[in-house]
Order: structure tokens, then sequence, then C-alpha cells
């Protein structure tokens, strides 16, 4: 943490946050001092939780915490008075209900996730002290409510009012930069020769930017941006990008599958890949451009007879590929003008405002799950020593428990951070020592008292603007605020200073040494369990029993892709696995098409199609249970005897409809070899069983 410190080049935006920052939390306990509240402290250690530089996210925070103060207060004012007669049920009660808001917080995974777990440990830092004296238990929770409020509406007003930066700017350089890069990722794709591996980092890499998005869009209702309000357009915009990342994949894939085939990419195919790479390189919004490159496309699938043989059929794909890479594209350039001039087309935004929302999010019920019963098992623990021992820091320690595995629970690893935050509670106690033995003795009024904090608070308020040092500065800040406890008078009272700093770290440690055993799993299996995920999810596609929208789910898949990216460089053996989630998107993307298309298609043909759908259902849950499941030939050898089928339908749309979505199948199921595309004859027996397929499918590339 010291070379962190030291490291630390602070801009003058960075002093100027902190100095704001100092203002408003001396300010919120100033106008506690003077009303004379009960814990003015808690006002002040308020501005220094919800600070943040971006006076939108600030508000949000705001908001959400004054929302989950209020609830938690409820819940403890409730639970407190009816079980206080039968300690252990209240425990219990209280201990549910933070780890129950716990699990509801990891299941969301935007910033409204702060209100479900504020609401949990609120009801133990307002519940526990009042366990000795509940007819205090409604003025504690009114106390918190009006401090908590005032420390909010202080960083607020302080944060919108004095030199604000407002998030909307800090949205639009990310979005100029994330179409950039997916210009750049255009040109790569478009050159078979370039590499791989590179070219799905990029993608995967975008895929996690974007979902940054998702939530940054969420602030933007307040602020007083230009962008303000325009979280649904954003939202929109965030979508069409994503959809963008599968459609360079195929394109790729295509360009490289056709090379390997041909030797070369025709000449006419170049410059018509050439064209476009210059329109998206451009960066600008041309619809009469993309008017003419559509035609273009559609000029050279003519070209190609319907698709004769296994090049032909790459390059129909692949013009198909191309018009909906177009069509994205022209929505993205739509959404993002529309934003900035602040008139956005309807039609636009319905095309992608469904896939746009929190459902396209992976959640985790069994992580969450376990967060919420390492919260409730630690506050337990510590609640069972406070009775048995009659510990008069009980309390304290209980509410450290429960909030001390409630704050990190968002880590894979919470334990680390908690071990951190335990030493720099210990330095806290330290700085707290010295504020009350030696500092504030000397002290005489408010204005004193401000220029002797100033030092420490604002040189510490600098070290929150940096990830590296945030969790080390609000620890030192809050807990010096927390554990001083400045009153309207002077008290110097060493025993209650220490013996609560005891009973902070006792609760942490338990959360720490709970959280270690039940909570933390290794990034291997955090891996494993987004993989099996996407399984699942297929799986279900192939059944047809998701209801799931098909952009949707893409976006699901795809927020999964960018959760496995950072965990890679802790489990570089699976960087194999990370390769085929890629393929399981366009897996993903073509079982919608076929489940559609099967309604439609011959009797004989729909039952091969929902055969193969079958078996590739069977495959993906065999999977879930054999992780490293050995290939088998069985279903690349069906979908070559329906590609072979529906060559030898007439030519037409209906046979192009279906060629596209079975090309793409082929591809994702061999990289390595070309259907034979002659004449098929049905075998005479399967297996002995009637036609049905072993489990056993797909393999390396699903």
């Amino acid at each position: 943490m010291l070379k962190s410190i030291l490291t630390l080049r602070p801009t003058t935006s960075d002093w100027i946050f902190s100095l704001k920052t100092f203002g408003a939390s001396i300010l919120a306990l100033y106008i506690a001092l003077m009303f004379d509240l009960d814990r003015p402290v808690w006002a002040m250690a308020t501005v220094y939780i919800v600070a943040h530089p971006l006076s939108g996210v600030l508000g949000s925070k705001a908001i959400y915490r004054v929302l989950g103060t209020v609830f938690g207060a409820i819940a403890a004012v409730v639970l407190v008075p009816n079980l206080v007669n039968a300690p252990v049920l209240l425990s219990m009660a209280l201990a549910l209900w933070v780890g129950g808001c716990l699990f509801l917080s990891r299941l969301d995974r935007t910033p409204r996730s702060y209100v479900f777990m504020l609401a949990g440990y609120t009801a133990a830092i307002v519940g526990f002290p009042c366990v000795t004296d509940p007819g205090n238990v409604f003025a504690t929770a009114i106390a918190r409510c009006q401090e908590i409020s005032l420390g909010i509406v202080c960083a607020t007003l302080v944060s919108h009012i004095i030199l604000p930066r407002h998030i909307g700017p800090v949205i639009a350089t990310r979005v100029d930069g994330w179409m950039a890069d997916i210009a750049k990722l255009a040109a790569q794709s478009f050159d078979p020769a370039s590499d791989g591996d590179a070219i799905q980092n990029d993608r995967a890499r975008i895929a996690a930017d974007l979902g940054e998005l998702h939530g940054l869009a969420l602030h933007l209702g307040y602020e007083k941006s230009r962008f303000a309000g325009r979280t649904r357009q954003l939202q929109a915009l965030q979508s069409a990008m994503a959809a963008l990342l599968p459609v360079f994949y195929a394109i790729y894939d295509r360009l490289t599958a056709l090379k390997a085939q041909t030797g070369a990419v025709p000449d006419a195919l170049s410059a018509l890949l050439g064209r476009i790479s210059d329109f998206i390189l451009a960066q600008h919004h041309d619809p009469k451009q993309t008017a003419d490159l559509h035609r273009d496309i559609t000029a050279y699938a003519k070209t190609l007879g319907g698709g004769d043989d296994w090049a032909a059929l790459l390059q129909l794909n692949l013009c198909d590929r191309l018009h909906r890479l177009l069509d994205f594209h022209e929505d993205c350039h739509a959404l993002w003008a529309g934003i900035r001039a602040g008139d956005v087309p309807d039609d636009v935004i319905d095309r992608w405002q469904e896939s746009g929302g929190d459902r396209a999010l992976h959640r985790d019920y069994g992580v969450a799950f376990r967060c919420g019963l390492t919260a409730f098992i630690a506050t337990m623990m510590v609640c069972g020593f406070w009775m048995m021992s009659a510990w008069p820091n009980g309390a304290t320690a209980a509410m450290m428990a429960a909030v001390g595995a409630s704050l990190m629970s968002f880590l894979d690893n919470p334990v680390p951070a908690l071990k951190g935050f335990i030493r720099y509670t210990a330095m806290a106690v330290g700085v707290v020592l010295i504020y009350s033995l030696v500092i504030l003795p000397g002290i005489d009024g408010f204005p004193l008292l401000a220029m002797v904090f100033a030092p420490y608070f604002i040189l510490l308020g600098v070290l929150i603007t940096s990830p590296q040092t945030y969790g080390f500065a609000l620890a030192m800040l809050v807990n010096v605020v927390m554990i001083l406890n400045v009153g309207t008078a002077y008290s110097s009272n060493v025993a209650g200073v220490i013996g609560g700093g005891i009973a902070s770290l006792a609760g942490f440690g338990v959360a720490a040494i709970v959280t270690a055993f039940i909570r933390v799993m290794p990034v291997d299996r955090h891996i494993r369990r987004l993989v099996r995920a996407n399984w699942r999810d297929i799986a279900a596609i192939g059944k047809g029993k998701l209801k799931l929208g098909r952009m949707i789910m893409i976006r699901r898949l795809l927020d999964r892709q960018g959760l496995i990216l950072p965990r890679l460089a802790m489990a570089p053996e699976h960087h194999e696995t990370f390769l085929r989630v890629m393929p399981e998107v366009s897996i993903a993307s073509v079982l919608y098409d076929l489940q559609r298309l099967r309604m439609v298609a011959e009797p004989a043909l729909a039952t091969k199609l929902d055969r193969l759908l079958a078996n590739i259902a069977q495959h993906f849950e065999a999977r879930l249970d054999d992780f490293t499941r050995a290939p088998d030939a069985v279903i690349l050898r069906d979908v070559d005897h329906i590609l072979r089928d529906v060559m030898g339908m007439p030519k037409g749309a209906a046979r192009e409809k279906l060629l596209i979505p079975l090309v793409a199948l082929r591809r994702t199921l061999s990289k390595d070899d070309a259907p034979d595309l002659g004449r098929y004859h049905e075998p005479t027996a399967r297996n002995g069983q009637n036609g049905i397929m072993p489990v056993a499918l797909i393999g390396e590339t699903a």
C-alpha cells in the first residue's frame, strides 16, 4: 500500500475533489452539532462513504443510501421490540435480514444493489446497540436516518454546486473510444491473416467495457449534464454495439475458412470488404452510403449462384453477416448521433431497448446465496459469543461482522480486502488515540476543530480518487470519524476507544474467517460456473424452453465472456476454454434460427431439425457433468446430412434461409474440414436404437 501511495500523482481535479469532500463533511458535522443530533459523526462519515468525483455517481449513491437506510431502520424497529425477550431469535432474525438483503444485492448487478446491501447492515447497526435498551430503537432509527440524510444532502449539494464533474462527458469519451475500437476490430476481422487470439481478446475486452456502460448510464438521471435522462438510449446503444461482436467473429471465421478452402479470398470480395472497412473506419453516419454497400453485397451474393459448393456457401453466409454488420453499425451511429443531438429515432430505440435491460446480465444465484450465508453465519457467531460472554462491546462486534461480510462481497475473494480493512482499522485506532490524547484537549471551538482535521482528511481524501488506494483511504477516514465520535463537548474515553476498536477488529476478523471457509472459491471454479451457465442456456434454447428474446440471450452470453476475461490472468490454463465462448454465442444464435425455421420446414426436414436440436441440447447438458467431454462426430455428420438435403431444395429464399444458419453451425462444429455435399443416403440403422443419437456430441469447438 505504501508503494501505491508513494507512486500516486494526484491531479488538480483530485485535490479539488478532496477539498470539496472535506468541506461537505465539515458542513455536515457543524449542522449536526448545532442541532445537537445524537451521533453527529454518522453525518460526517456518510459524506466520505458516498463521495465520488463524478456528481451523477454521487447523486445515485446518495439516493440509494437513503432508501437502504430507511428500509434497514424500519426492519430494526419492527424486529427489536418484538423479539428482544428472545435474544437467540432476535439475533437470528437480524442475521437473516442481513443475509437475505445481501443475497438480493448480489443478484442485482446495477448500482441499485447498494439499496439492498445497505438495508441489510443498517438493520444491524441500528438494532444490535438497542438490544439492551429496546425502547430506544425508534429514536436510534430516526437519528440514523436524519444524520445519514444530512450527510447525503451536504455531499450532494457541494458536489453539484461547486465545480461539478458530470458523468455524461466521461461516458461520451468512452463511447467514442469504443466506437474507435469497433472500427479497429472491423479492419482486423476483414483480414483472414490477422491473429485470431488477439482478435478474440479484443472482442472480449470490448464486451467487458460495454458491461461497464450499463451501470454508468444509470447514473445519468442524477445529474444535469447534456446527457441527463439518456439512460434508456445509452443502454440501447450498448446492446447494438454488443451485437456487433459475434458478427465480427462470424466474418473473420468465414474468411479464414474461405482462404483455407480456396487458397485466397476472391478479388471482388476483397474489394467489397475494403469499401466496407473504409466506411466503418471513417466513423460517420451516412445512410446513403450504407444503402449503397447493401446493394453491393446483394449484387455479389447473386454471383454465387445460390451456393453450389462449400466455398460458395461460405461466401453466401458471409454476405448475410455483412448485411447484419451494416445494419447494426448503422443503428450504433444513429443512436449515438441522436443521443448527442438529443433526438434519437424511436424505431431504433425500440429495436434494442429490450436487450439493453437488466435481464441481459448474468446472475449467479449460487454465489449470491453463499454471500448471504456468509453474512448470516458471521453475524450469528459473534452474537453467540456476545450472549455467552456478556461482552460489553458485543453489539459493536456484531455490527462490524455484518458490515464486513457485506462490504467486500462483490469480490471473488474478499479475504485479502478484509484483512487489509482490519489492518487499517487498527491503524485508525492509533490515529484516534493521537487526536483524543494529544490534539483535541487543546481545541476550543469548531473552527479550530476543522483546522486540525483538515491536513489529515484532505490528504486522505486525495487517495479516494485512486482505485489502488481507495480501500485504505476510506477505512482510515471512516473509522477515525466513527471511533473518535466527536460530540458537542470533548470527552476522553481511552478505554471506550480501545474497547470499540477491538470489537470492530473482532467483527471484521470473524467475517474474514467465515468468508474464507464459505464464500471464497478458486478462480478456476468461477470460470467453470460461467461456462456452465452458458451451456445450460444453450441447452434450453435447443429444447425450445428458453423464453428470452434472441438478443437478450446473446447479450447475456457476451456478458459472461466479459466476466471471464479479467479472471484469465489468474487462471491461464483456461485460455482454451475462453476461446470457445464466442463460438457458443454463434451456436445460440443458430439454434434460435433453426427453432424458427423448423416451424415452416417440410415434415421430413423438420423431424431431422428436431433431432439435431434435441441432441445439441443433450450434449450441452452432458457437459455440465463432464467439463472436458470428448468430441463425437455423430452430430457433425447429421448436420452434413441436413445440409445435403437443403442443397437439393429448389433455389430461392427458403433454401437460403436454411443454408445460412446451417453453414454457421457447421463451421462452429468443425474448423478443420469441409462437408461432403454429395447426395445423402440415410443409414439403415443408427446404433440400433431407431435413429437415436448417443449423448456425446460436438466437443472442443463448441
